[in-house]
Parts: C-alpha cells; structure tokens; sequence
C-alpha cells in the first residue's frame, strides 16, 4: 500500500472544492494510505475561536479529515511516533483543553500547574524548589557580564541578566517562548543570526544549494557550524533531526517564513514548527504533497540532505504522478512490469565480490511496495543463474508496518493464489519470531520467495 501524506493546506482546498482531479484519486482509493497526524490538528487549531460559526466550520474540517484518513493518525510518545487509529475531533478538544497550560513555563507557572492536583501540589513544590537551588551555568553568567556579548544575550533571554539564576533562567526562557510562538520575535531574532553570520538573506533565499552557502557564511567567520540542536524529549531523535534541519534553513534566510502579527492570519514561529514537524512526519510515507512553496522547497532540501526517499511534490505533480507510474485498478501485471524494467538498459553496474550487481530503481510501485530491482550475476563456476530481488528504496528513517505487509501479501494471493506452505494472509505474530516464515509461490515456473534479510523485505524471483 503507497502511504501519501498531505500538508493541511491541500487538505483545505481539497474540502473546498479545490483539487478536483486529486480528489477523485485519493478518495476512497484502496490502493492508497492517507494518514493525519498531530500537526494537522495544530493547524487548525491555530484559527480557533469560540463562537459557533467557527466551531462549525472546524468540525466539518476534522469531518473530512476522517473521510479522507479513516482516522489514521501519526503522534509522538517520547522516543517513538506511533500510528494508531484516532478520532480528530477527540484529539482537538484534547489540545483545546491543553492550548493554555504550558504558556507561562517560568517556575512559578509551573508550580501553579502542579497546584491544580492536590495529588502533585506538595510534590511539585519540592521539584521547584530543587531547581531553583540549581546553580546557573558559569559560561551564561559570564556571557552577560562580557560587553561584547550581554546586548545579544539580553534580547535573546529578556530580564535573565537581572536575575542571574535557575529562577530566572526559566522567567526568561518563558518570555522567548511567549516571543516567538505569539509576537513577530522570532523575525527579530532571525536577523539578529544572519547579521552575526554575515549571510545575504536575498542571495541565501533562492540559493540552489544553501547548505554550501551557509556552511561558508561560517568558514568566513572562522567559526564551525555545528548549531546544538533544539532537543525535544518527546519525540524521537530522527523527528528532531529533521525538524532542525528544517528549522534552521529557515532560520539562516532559505525560503524563510513570513511573519505577521498584524492583519488577517498570525503567522509566527509556531507556524514553522508546525511546518518542520509535517516534514518529519511526511517522510515516514512514501509520498508528501504540499501546496505551499516555501515548505516545498525546504522541505525537498532537507530529505535531499538526510537522504530520505520520500518523494515530496505539489498536487498537480502527484496527479501527473499518479496516472503515469501508480494508477492500476488490480496487480494482474505488475510482475510483468518488473520483467520489462529488467529487460532495460536503465541500471547501475557495480562489481561486488560475489559477482556484478545490476542496481535498477525506478517509478514505478510494484505490488505497491517494490520500486527497485537488484541482479547479481554470480563470478562462480557453476552457479551462472543470476539472484533477482525485487525491493525498496529506502532511508535510514524507513519503516514498515504491518498493514503494508498484509497489502503486499494479500495482492500476491490475489494474483498467483494461496503459498505453497498455505500460510494465507499475513498475521502480526509472525513477527515476534526471530526469522520471518516469509511466504513463497509457485507459478508457471516462476517462483517468488518473499522474505526478511538484515531488517529489509524482499521478494526473490527465480525465472
């Protein structure tokens, strides 16, 4: 099953009549998986008020979310992001009810929170207490008493040099968040950075390669780039990686967000968050379609960077797409499609030392699953028989889940029928064994072995 993730604007404009043509195709098409996440529900929550048109007009929103998902979700817990089956409407009043407890996180809006609950009162208070004895770093005190450095220290952490402890520390880090998720902040702190680096935000901005062009900005100034990274506990570290990636072309001047506090729709720092974590949540699919163009072009360089495979494309490419590579109404040739990409000259040549290995990668999905073909023509005497294996392009952030293997499989049965061990239609608990049982068929002297090797599945073909 190809999973296709979809950025809230093209949601939108579909719901409003928009995309016609990628409506038809995505809606309640079997061969496609369309799941929401968190992000979504952070979008639209972002235009919320309390009066009854608009609670009407958001619930036709997450309506369609639900006709369009099924209500498939990606969220984080910690060091994972799960996909579970989650009504949207559920998790928006979820965020409703949470949208203002973590807007003051200085130490005494924390304490506030635990007093909430009589049943963490008295123990929040000690956990305040604790950090407020925590001595401030000696690195950041000194930063504020250096005159070279206290100016850009005191815009980036207002009132901390008045009080030079872990209580202030806190009060401060408060008000840079209020800063720069509610007020145009984070527009100042963005030309603070590339006033200090040195970078042309106009030539930066449509750069073909802004990584090379920033990581010079740096070299200039003798300085390595290596930027800590903003470490979020809840979420996992791959999820992190790619929204600071993200974040940090913003930051630097590529494709770099507007911000407006004034007229019609905010858009601050929390508009770019909620962007970076689309991106890390879209490259779990095999498909991202955005409308925006900023996103899109950020968005293409990061995964171009980290080497993710999702392949990222606007609604009229995923169209275009579709009904030249994907669109099939059963899987009747989809073997004969992969006999035919063989049949090309449209490889990469490597020898290996086991013989030479054809690398074929291509469009299209085969059993909507497979889109390359590997070929090792073996060097030793006697076994001249090439390995076919038909597999994916993947990333080191690819993962696969158990639906996807139902899809494949079952798409194999309804071709070429039952296994020949006659194990049917795949079940979870396969698995928990240490070896896979895989599955394998026989037909008009083609057999196909399905298996797992080194955490990949691949489907062998012996012609």
């Amino acid at each position: 099953m190809i999973k296709v993730y979809f950025d809230w604007n093209v949601m939108s404009q579909m719901k409003n009549g928009n995309h016609k043509e990628l409506f038809k195709i995505v809606n309640n098409n079997k061969f496609l998986f369309k799941p929401f996440s968190t992000s979504h529900i952070s979008d639209i929550l972002s235009s919320f008020k309390d009066t009854k048109e608009q609670l009407d007009y958001i619930n036709s929103d997450l309506d369609f979310i639900t006709q369009l998902t099924e209500n498939y979700c990606f969220y984080n817990n910690r060091d994972k992001t799960i996909l579970n089956y989650y009504d949207p409407k559920e998790l928006f009043q979820q965020r409703i009810d949470e949208k203002d407890l973590f807007k003051d996180i200085s130490l005494n809006g924390l304490e506030n929170i635990f007093k909430e609950n009589e049943l963490t009162k008295d123990l929040g208070k000690i956990y305040i207490d604790q950090l407020k004895s925590i001595p401030l770093d000696k690195a950041l005190i000194d930063a504020f008493k250096n005159p070279e450095s206290s100016e850009e220290m005191e815009k980036m952490f207002p009132g901390l040099k008045d009080n030079l402890t872990m209580e202030g520390y806190f009060n401060a880090f408060s008000k840079m968040n209020l800063g720069l998720n509610e007020s145009d902040d984070y527009k100042k702190l963005r030309i603070q950075i590339q006033s200090a680096i040195g970078i042309n935000r106009d030539s930066l901005f449509n750069s073909k390669n802004p990584y090379k062009d920033i990581d010079n900005a740096y070299k200039k100034l003798g300085v390595p780039n290596n930027q800590q990274s903003l470490e979020n506990k809840y979420s996992p570290d791959w999820f992190n990686e790619i929204t600071n990636e993200y974040i940090s072309l913003d930051m630097h001047g590529y494709q770099e967000d507007k911000v407006n506090i004034k007229k019609g729709r905010k858009e601050t720092f929390s508009n770019t968050t909620e962007d970076s974590f689309h991106s890390a949540f879209a490259s779990i699919c095999n498909f991202y379609v955005i409308n925006d163009n900023k996103s899109y072009n950020k968005c293409k360089k990061v995964y171009e960077k980290l080497d993710i495979k999702t392949i990222v494309l606007k609604p009229n490419e995923f169209v275009e797409y579709y009904n030249k590579y994907l669109k099939k109404d059963d899987y009747s040739s989809d073997l004969n499609v992969a006999i035919e990409i063989i049949k090309t000259e449209n490889y990469v040549e490597n020898k290996v030392e086991d013989g030479l290995l054809r690398t074929y990668t291509f469009n299209y999905r085969i059993f909507d699953f497979f889109n390359k073909i590997l070929i090792l023509f073996p060097t030793e005497k006697g076994n001249e028989k090439p390995t076919i294996v038909l597999s994916q392009q993947s990333s080191k952030y690819n993962r696969i889940y158990s639906f996807e293997l139902t899809n494949l499989i079952n798409s194999i049965i309804e071709i070429y029928g039952i296994d020949i061990d006659n194990y049917g239609e795949f079940n979870e608990d396969e698995l928990k064994s240490e070896k896979w049982i895989g599955r394998k068929w026989n037909y008009n002297n083609i057999v196909l072995i399905l298996t797992k090797l080194n955490g990949y599945f691949q489907l062998y073909l012996d012609i």
